[in-house]
């Protein structure tokens, strides 16, 4: 996942446009739309930040009917996750149509736009409740109520239409909120420093340093925190090479012991709260158990920049300043 590639998006696209459908051509199927994460915030170096949900959350369809996700950046569309670290949500199994409840269907790990996944929902599926979720990001589900064929909904297309629109303001809102307030000065009288690897809440994330740019003396510590963003992982990784094909996790291991010159690499590896360590089932693997702390000393006057080695993509960087 290391330099994932960042989709170009327009950032004043209307989520009505991707909503919106035509009338049913049909009386007996019909295909709706379900936005995954929400049109991002941008800066300077990319998309900054965005909310973790689908829009809308909750749906009700007819038996034979499909469901077409539109992803805004990096998700699955899953239901009945297959067991196992996040790793093997990756790849797309189960096939595009659900006709039995005890099923897996998964997109596995997709970036849109322009990708899509669309699932139909089999005549004979029973009707009832469905859950789907974004392996990836915690609490981001989707409700779908199946209900029979030809049987009158509740709601129709520009109905939810309206409604995605009012989730995703209301989540950029969030955004644009935790991002301001997190801009403040969080070094100690001591001189350490603090720095939060990503900002937002349940439903949103920031995916920036806050802040991303600092300076301390030489022999003085930077202290790195992953608790203010519990929908996304990160990493603070220094001097970290290109990703090993072989080794597609060798970036998320911890490395390079807590004090630093500017030589090697310094990597926090993997950085989790403990409610996200246990969604992604990575109990057993190399990976830090629910680090959420990450404190490097450093030993050397320079300008050292660093990375989060999920997000740098999207242009999650920041740089330390040591000076005398």
């Amino acid at each position: 996942m290391h330099r994932i590639g960042v989709a170009t998006i327009a950032a004043a696209l209307s989520i009505t446009g991707l909503i919106a459908s035509p009338a049913l051509a049909t009386p007996t199927s019909h295909t709706w739309q379900v936005q995954a994460g929400s049109v991002p915030r941008f800066d300077s170096a990319g998309p900054s930040g965005a909310g973790n949900r689908f829009y809308p959350e909750t749906i009700a369809i007819n038996q034979g009917d499909s469901v077409k996700f539109a992803p805004f950046g990096p998700h699955t569309v899953t239901y009945n996750r297959p067991p196992g670290p996040v790793f093997a949500v990756f790849a797309p199994s189960g096939g595009t149509t659900l006709a039995d409840p005890g099923a897996t269907v998964s997109s596995g790990f997709i970036i849109g736009p322009p990708a899509t996944f669309t699932v139909t929902f089999a005549s004979t599926l029973p009707a009832g409740v469905y859950k789907f979720i974004c392996a990836l990001h915690i609490g981001m589900t989707e409700t779908i109520d199946v209900r029979p064929a030809g049987a009158t909904l509740p709601k129709g297309d520009a109905d939810y239409a309206a409604i995605a629109q009012r989730e995703m303001t209301r989540d950029l809102a969030s955004v644009d909120r935790i991002a301001a307030e997190t801009t403040e000065d969080f070094e100690d009288e001591d001189g350490n420093v603090k720095v939060l690897a990503g900002a937002g809440n349940d439903r949103v994330s920031n995916i920036r340093f806050f802040p991303a740019e600092v300076t301390v003396q030489v022999g003085h510590s930077v202290t790195f925190l992953k608790t203010k963003d519990p929908t996304e992982p990160h990493t603070v990784s220094f001097n970290l090479p290109p990703p090993d094909p072989n080794n597609p996790v060798g970036e998320f291991i911890a490395s390079g012991g807590s004090r630093f010159d500017g030589t090697g690499i310094a990597n926090s590896g993997f950085m989790s709260t403990k409610e996200q360590y246990a969604y992604f089932q990575l109990a057993g693997t190399p990976l830090p158990v629910a680090r959420t702390r990450y404190r490097l000393t450093f030993t050397k006057v320079g300008d050292f920049p660093y990375i989060c080695a999920l997000h740098d993509g999207a242009g999650m960087f920041g740089i330390v300043h040591v000076v005398r």
